[in-house]
């Protein structure tokens, strides 16, 4: 099981390794990196969209907190049925627009056969209260459920319409020495879990969405050649938060006492400072949030850093554009010289040209160290050899008679 020793163990081992690694690649310059040029367009499409997502996420984990009826009443989620009741009919006086049509209903009310439960629950906020405690108070078990899943998993996974339900395999339990006939007997919170996965997926939805857009080869500039091979980092940052976030969600006891007694540390941010294993529901959305957005502002920074850098294929390709410029430019040159060689009196200053370099080149091989550093170099570097051996391919691409 992850535990905190274990997290703490792992960190210790990743932050020097990143540490040395970055430190290492600021050190040395490499040959690989384009130079630095200015921002473009889609430069400012692709930090502008990764900013804009992080900034909606912050916004939406610290603006837009999950509902949750004991907050809403300011009260402990341990509290009597009578104290929520209580706090019910205080909150019901100080926002009188919440109560249905007819006011809280008594348990008499709700117990008569002709009382409408649909339309009094899903009508008002208080309605929809009053229905979460009678829920609490006919079974204890869901309270947990609450708690851990949220307003909206607990809600949408009991019933569609806030009806009446009986005891489920969360309550029932089987009688001694009988085993449970149903996979669903034993996995007691499968619906509540299917419904959170979902809805967890959707909250990363977004992210994958626009980082894989925004990652596409068409967002390749000259400011950034290698954008798109930022992708899969993008990707695995992504997917390791959610299945982390899982991973938690599954091996959290839905239990409220466990989870405060066996969890003292979950890792999680608590949006208003309350106890995150109490209100595991809220602290995961709000942590779940966080995090999102702290990774699309480290991939933002990270192609900001290594995005110049070419990979070995787009070297390749500049070394074969710079070298069909010089070919081209050494035909021209060729060229030039046979349109010059055609003409008589350049002809003329051509071969005069010729002579005075031949008098130089003899005075200076006239010179032994000069000719022997020489001879060295030709034979170090093989150049003699090279050009013996395409000078006849090279000059019969030139179209010239003879070779």
């Amino acid at each position: 099981m992850l535990s905190r020793g274990l997290i703490e163990f792992l960190l210790y081992l990743l932050v020097p390794v990143v540490l040395l690694n970055f430190f290492r690649s600021r050190g040395k310059k490499d040959s690989s990196t384009a130079r630095r040029k200015r921002l473009t367009g889609g430069d400012y499409v692709f930090y502008g969209g990764l900013g804009l997502a992080a900034a909606g996420y912050f916004a939406s984990a610290t603006a837009g907190q999950p509902p949750n009826v004991f907050k809403r009443l300011g009260a402990s989620p341990l509290a009597s049925c009578d104290a929520l009741r209580e706090k019910l009919e205080l909150y019901s006086e100080r926002h009188p627009a919440c109560l249905p049509a007819g006011g809280i209903a008594a348990a008499y009310e709700k117990a008569s056969s002709d009382f409408a439960a649909l339309e009094y629950y899903r009508g008002s906020e208080c309605g929809r209260m009053d229905f979460l405690i009678d829920r609490f108070c006919a079974f204890p078990a869901d309270r947990d459920v609450y708690l851990k899943f949220g307003e909206h998993a607990f809600l949408g996974s009991i019933s569609s319409d806030f009806g009446p339900r009986g005891q489920t395999s969360r309550t029932q339990k089987p009688a001694r020495g009988q085993q449970a006939e149903t996979i669903a007997a034993s996995l007691p919170d499968i619906g509540f879990v299917l419904y959170t996965v979902t809805a967890q997926a959707f909250t990363y939805l977004p992210a994958f969405v626009l980082f894989g857009l925004l990652t596409t080869p068409l967002a390749t500039t000259g400011f950034a050649p290698s954008r798109v091979y930022l992708r899969p980092w993008g990707v695995t940052m992504l997917c390791s938060l959610l299945a982390v976030d899982m991973y938690w969600l599954l091996i959290v006891p839905t239990e409220t006492d466990q989870r405060q007694t066996r969890l003292a540390t979950l890792w999680l941010i608590s949006p208003d400072s309350s106890d995150p294993a109490l209100f595991y529901a809220d602290a995961s959305e709000h942590t779940r949030k966080i995090l999102i957005a702290a990774c699309l502002a480290a991939l933002t920074f990270m192609d900001y850093l290594t995005s110049s850098r070419q990979t070995d294929l787009q070297l390749l390709m500049a070394c074969l554009d710079e070298q069909a410029d010089l070919l081209a430019s050494a035909k021209n040159h060729t060229v030039l010289e046979t349109a010059v060689l055609l003409t008589g009196r350049l002809r003329d200053r051509l071969v005069t040209q010729w002579k005075q370099e031949e008098v130089v080149r003899r005075e200076l091989f006239a010179e032994p160290d000069f000719k022997q550093k020489y001879e060295q170099a030709a034979t170090d570097s093989k150049s003699r050899q090279w050009v013996e051996a395409n000078a006849p391919a090279a000059l019969r691409s030139f179209d010239i008679p003879g070779y």
